[in-house]
């Protein structure tokens, strides 16, 4: 088998293991929310960045950067992951005591002194992190992807298992919501070590003496906290967005049980965010190979040309999945959560998707160039943006106002990710007659999603199954109506609808029978 067949292979298996632990990550508060009510997940969501950049990092950010520490360094790859092993099990160490100590300190930034437990939890998933980062780094030098996608999916699917336990228990015998939420932290835990010795399975035989080298640890410490600080940020803007809220939401608005209640219903539509972005962020960790060896081989032609494709495959289902979650919302509320509190600050966050998308699938082509420190500036801009707006708009307008201010954030990270990929690779665009022909798929969509929920509205289908049956009425006859337009108006080209999912089936059914 050829390099390059094992790599786009590996790139796939990636991509599939990352869309179904991040559906388990999705579908997982539904019951959550459910069982613990807004409450409760306002508990859990707030602390739940910390947890989740600490996951994202040794899934997503630190294999990455042992893996291409190791590359730049084969001739010496054992004193490397080792080096890299001891600088990062430093580093847990410190933060997870560090973390344990200033919890009190850290609850009372969140404006609530009783987040203390939950965030002790969470320093508990730190310890582990190391040696998971370094296998699975170690596996994808290797081109070995199966071990990293298996252990991404065996971690989320033991979490999420023990998760939903736990809080069942923990409701049943009557636990407070802070007890209920830090429990449910600490099954990441039991996720952690179900993952590591998986990889510990795959590595028998592989992992080798302990080595260290102070050449090597001075390397890899300087790389850790230069450039894989820079690739960290980058990978993590919607969790930091998210903890953005969490810091300025209580603390603005004030420590009552409304404010907490608020907080936790305008968590709903992280979740529901994070999803919409995961279908056009798809495309971006599917096409990271050919855009990468474009890239090496100093083509600049090709590799612009293939960043423009990649550009309007991502805006089209972007765009799609935008107009579909901000129409939905309301239905979907209901559907999912039981009533349909918050609509109009979750609708502001279904607005987002389109920038927040736009800002991720800039933010991987930019890094899988070795571009993270335009990546990196792009998100802390798009952050400052989001903290100034919270802190203007949410005495104002409540959680209203922290849908306005991600909504914003995120725009202005988009908007800086694009003007900074310009600077790098010269104009980039997705063209005129692209935005007028997407417009024209839009707009149909749109019309049919507005009406057939007024007509929803107006019959009084207000029941948890009748939403349920609206949603389904509307996303399967909206994306239906979206890809007939879409397809009829040549809004892509093939080689740019071979990139979507099923895109090239449904371009042939189109091309041969003209039925669509």
């Amino acid at each position: 088998m050829s390099q390059r067949r094992t790599i786009a292979q590996g790139a796939a298996l990636l991509a599939i293991s990352s869309y179904v632990s991040k559906l388990l990550s999705f579908f997982y508060r539904i019951p959550y929310q459910n069982m613990a009510g807004d409450f409760g997940l306002y508990v859990y969501q707030t602390v739940y960045p910390l947890f989740a950049i600490a996951a994202a990092l040794g899934i997503y950010a630190l294999p990455v950067i042992v893996a291409k520490l190791t590359l730049h360094h084969p001739e010496e790859k054992r004193e490397v992951l080792w080096s890299i092993f001891f600088v990062l099990a430093s580093l847990s160490l410190v933060f997870g005591l560090l973390g344990w100590i200033i919890a009190p300190e850290l609850a009372l930034l969140f404006g609530d002194p009783k987040l203390v437990l939950p965030l002790r939890a969470v320093t508990l998933t730190f310890y582990l992190l190391p040696v998971i980062a370094v296998l699975r780094g170690m596996f994808q030098a290797d081109l070995e992807m199966r071990p990293t996608a298996f252990s991404q999916i065996t971690e989320n699917a033991v979490r999420v298992c023990l998760l939903l336990l736990v809080t069942y228990y923990g409701v049943s015998i009557g636990a407070n919501p802070y007890q209920i939420g830090a429990a449910a932290h600490v099954t990441a835990l039991g996720g952690s070590v179900a993952s590591l010795l998986l990889l510990l399975r795959f590595a028998k035989g592989r992992i080798g003496r302990p080595v260290v080298s102070k050449r090597h640890l001075k390397r890899v410490g300087k790389v850790l906290l230069t450039s894989g600080m820079a690739v960290s940020i980058a990978s993590l803007a919607l969790l930091l967005m998210q903890l953005v809220d969490g810091l300025t939401f209580v603390n603005l608005l004030g420590d009552t049980m409304e404010t907490k209640i608020e907080k936790g219903i305008f968590d709903r539509g992280y979740p529901l965010l994070q999803f919409a972005i995961l279908f056009a962020t798809s495309i971006s960790l599917a096409s990271v190979p050919t855009l990468l060896t474009e890239y090496r081989k100093k083509n600049d032609a090709a590799t612009r040309l293939h960043l423009e494709t990649l550009l309007r495959s991502g805006l089209l289902v972007a765009a799609a999945a935008t107009v579909g979650l901000f129409s939905v919302m309301r239905p979907l509320n209901i559907a999912l959560y039981q009533d349909d509190k918050g609509t109009v600050a979750l609708s502001w966050l279904a607005a987002t998707a389109f920038t927040a998308s736009l800002s991720m699938i800039i933010i991987s082509c930019l890094q899988s160039v070795d571009a993270e420190k335009y990546a990196f500036a792009g998100v802390v801009l798009g952050l400052v943006v989001k903290l100034l707006l919270n802190i203007y708009l949410l005495p104002r307008y409540g959680m209203i106002g922290a849908g306005m201010a991600t909504f914003g954030g995120f725009a202005m990270m988009a908007s800086a990710q694009l003007i900074l990929l310009n600077r790098k690779f010269g104009r980039v665009t997705a063209g005129r007659t692209f935005y007028v022909r997407l417009m024209q798929a839009v707009v149909p969509m749109a019309l049919f999603l507005y009406v057939v929920e007024r007509l929803f509205q107006w019959a009084g289908f207000e029941t948890r199954i009748g939403a349920m049956f609206e949603v389904g009425l509307l996303v399967i006859g909206g994306a239906s109506i979206f890809c007939i337009f879409a397809l009829r108006r040549r809004v892509l080209t093939e080689r740019e609808w071979s990139l979507l999912p099923f895109g090239d089936k449904l371009y042939r059914i189109h091309h041969r029978r003209k039925i669509i």
